[in-house]
């Protein structure tokens, strides 16, 4: 499977942030953004046990695109209806899955670290211009 940015949930909330930032969406990605750092910090605890060679770009990637995101958005406090934008926005997403036929499993990236094989697209992209 080809990896896509539309295909990684982390990406549209990262978009979702950015047009909140610019003011063009008035609900705030920050549940969304947390709930994706909690999930990153589970994936590096994998990595770790698997000695992946990835880390500190995953971090790297991870800081710039959640952490920063996220620290900018510490002193808004997330409503009601930014949790339901989320379920909305996440419905969206697995439906462009649905229609793309990717399964959610292919999206996975255990496999991928156990053979210490790069699993985003944007480690993917920076290995290929280095």
């Amino acid at each position: 499977m080809i990896k896509r940015f539309d295909y990684l949930f982390s990406y549209w909330l990262f978009a979702w942030y950015i047009l909140y930032e610019l003011k063009i969406v008035k609900y705030n990605p920050k549940l969304g953004l947390t709930i994706a750092v909690i999930v990153n910090l589970l994936e590096l605890i994998i990595m770790f046990y698997y000695n992946y060679n990835y880390i500190l770009l995953f971090i790297l990637i991870n800081f710039t695109i959640k952490l920063i995101p996220l620290w900018r958005l510490k002193d808004i406090i997330y409503e009601e209806h930014d949790i339901y934008i989320l379920l909305y926005i996440f419905l969206i997403y697995i439906t462009w899955l649905l229609y793309n036929n990717i399964n959610i499993y292919d999206i996975t990236f255990i496999d991928d670290i156990k053979n210490n094989k790069p699993f985003t697209p944007l480690i993917i992209y920076y290995l290929s211009i280095n």
